[in-house]
């Protein structure tokens, strides 16, 4: 969809969340506290797993604010030389009910096709992981970092995805419009992409619902919500399935609802299936890391009193911010709630339509639509003006080869 070195650029440059810590050579996964609390697991309207629904408490953890990339389980292969069951001989995959190599669907780091998965897909989701790939990942982290990670349970996944003590009732994973919070069937090319594109749900936490299906430490039983404890339930004792949830960007929009319930054997590795680490919590205290954080860009527009803002994008021709940049919007709009008494004015660019006339209003409306997305994140109205400046240049390099244009420059000033 967006130009991948391009992408990776806007992603470091912008995406505050996606600044980890790091300790030593190995980066720690940014990490979401999430209070303990009380809500309803499951769903009656739902697959006949999903009910009944019932009251579930969980204590403090955390959990991972992104699955875990290609770029962090690359380094662990390569400090480890594991074998994933995605790459094992044969006569280990056939005894396993695999299918042949030469009907499988890739591995860690290889396409369907064979071909290796590019560097600059970095950013997205690994795919292709299994339940025993994820917690060996795991407990290398933990060994490399002295801290206790583990794959999250059921009940904590399902407390995470909905929101939390924070919790809105959305009708999905972080909002009610699925286009805005998952990549699904309906608008992801049938490909997994960088992490952190959507809106965030209630806690700060990305893509709980697509991109890919997420391994839960529980096992599966069909019947397990009728006999669960109320309080941190583990899962049942032993079983011949793992929990798999999510949804991703190979499912429909039906399976995208936090209760929705999958399984799947420990050693299945299939495209879409990824994972996020969790950590047990303590009452109030975050993870003792050492946090090694991006310059915040915003920060030019103290200094300066204005910036030159790239990433935000629209479809060729048209107005509307796509949800691509919405980080670099929720960045603005973050500035402007830490600075309550600032004014800004929003200059729009746009690509070169030919017509000087038809730029100068495109690029207006694409200023407008900019402020649009501020205010429906709490701005008052009156706190931004907007202007047009017309077409960019260069504008050789605005074209994407899925046909989308990234907004050359978004210029920021303080009034």
């Amino acid at each position: 969809m967006i130009q991948k070195t391009l992408l990776s650029i806007v992603m470091i440059t912008f995406f505050g969340a996606i600044a980890f810590s790091q300790t030593a050579s190995v980066k720690m996964p940014d990490m979401v506290h999430v209070e303990g609390g009380t809500f309803i697991m499951g769903y009656n309207s739902g697959s006949s797993d999903e009910q009944p629904e019932h009251k579930v408490s969980v204590n403090n953890f955390y959990i991972g604010r992104f699955e875990v990339t290609y770029a962090e389980f690359r380094r662990f292969i390569v400090a480890t030389g594991y074998i994933t069951d995605s790459d094992q001989p044969d006569s280990v995959r056939m005894k396993n009910g695999l299918p042949h190599r030469s009907v499988n669907n890739g591995t860690w780091d290889k396409n369907a096709n064979g071909s290796m998965i590019p560097l600059a897909d970095s950013l997205k989701p690994v795919g292709n992981i299994s339940w025993n790939d994820a917690v060996a990942y795991l407990k290398w982290l933990s060994k490399m970092t002295g801290k206790e990670f583990r794959l999250p349970t059921e009940a904590e996944w399902e407390f995470a995805a909905k929101g939390g003590t924070k919790s809105k009732g959305y009708k999905y994973i972080g909002g009610n419009d699925l286009n805005q919070v998952a990549w699904y069937l309906g608008n992801s090319d049938r490909r997994v992409h960088t992490g952190g594109q959507k809106l965030p749900n209630e806690l700060g936490i990305y893509d709980m619902s697509g991109n890919v299906r997420e391994w839960c430490n529980d096992w599966y039983s069909e019947f397990y919500y009728r006999v669960s404890p109320d309080s941190d339930p583990p899962g049942p004792a032993a079983g011949s399935n793992r929990v798999i949830r999510g949804g991703s960007w190979g499912s429909d929009g039906a399976r995208m609802r936090a209760s929705y319930r999958n399984k799947e054997f420990p050693y299945s590795a299939v495209r879409d299936y990824g994972f996020r680490p969790a950590i047990t919590g303590e009452p109030v205290k975050k993870p003792e890391v050492v946090e090694q954080k991006l310059p915040d860009p915003m920060q030019d527009l103290d200094s300066k009193g204005y910036i030159d803002i790239y990433g935000i994008y629209f479809d060729i021709g048209k107005s509307v911010v796509k949800p691509e940049g919405y980080p670099v919007i929720e960045q603005l709009v973050k500035f402007m709630q830490d600075h309550p008494k600032v004014k800004l004015l929003i200059e729009g660019h746009t690509d070169n339509t030919g017509n000087e006339a038809k730029n100068l209003t495109l690029s207006e409306n694409r200023a407008k639509s900019i402020k649009a997305e501020m205010v429906k994140r709490g701005i008052p109205a009156d706190r931004i003006e907007t202007k047009g400046f017309g077409s960019s240049k260069p504008i050789a390099d605005n074209k994407t080869a899925a046909g989308r244009t990234q907004n050359r420059r978004v210029t920021v000033k303080k009034l």
